[in-house]
């Protein structure tokens, strides 16, 4: 099973990747997600966890495979006859950002699981993306709107 969403994001990629890397916060603004919990120290450290809590589908517990600092990320989880694999890629696209997500299921009981709740995870992924333009676009021009911040100003408000 393979899913993949894109959203253009208009907010600078220094802003969006604050947003992303903070992962612990991401129930705020993502309806779909109930807990985000980080574990080993931090949520993008490669070999660190993250256990997910989202509506309507099984808890996950994610393993950071890589980090591309301001480029995205890869979590995996490895089950008994399953691998889920999720990959967010940045892409600057002025005057703003491209975001992509993508789901890879696989194994034979990753088959069987893709099949239960095929219908349940484009609307997470897509969900989780537009969510994330909505959180950024807000944060951004409440940024640009502060006296004194310019619209190349990348500070995080949280």
């Amino acid at each position: 099973m393979h899913q993949h969403h894109e959203v253009a994001v208009a907010a600078c990629p220094d802003y969006v990747w604050a947003v992303l890397v903070d992962v612990a916060r991401w129930p705020e603004w993502a309806p779909t997600l109930r807990e985000v919990v980080p574990y080993d120290g931090g949520p993008l450290v490669v070999g660190g966890g993250v256990r997910v809590c989202a509506r309507n589908l099984p808890v996950r517990e994610w393993q950071v495979a890589e980090v591309r600092p301001h480029r995205g990320f890869t979590w995996h989880e490895v089950g008994v006859g399953s691998t889920l694999r999720l990959d967010v890629e940045m892409t600057p696209e002025p005057p703003g950002t491209r975001v992509g997500f993508t789901q890879e299921c696989s194994g034979w009981l990753g088959t069987v699981v893709g099949r239960m709740t095929g219908a349940t995870r484009p609307v997470h992924v897509e969900g989780l993306a537009d969510a994330l333009r909505r959180r950024c676009e807000t944060g951004q021009r409440a940024l640009r709107s502060r006296p004194g911040h310019g619209p190349a100003v990348a500070r995080r408000t949280h």
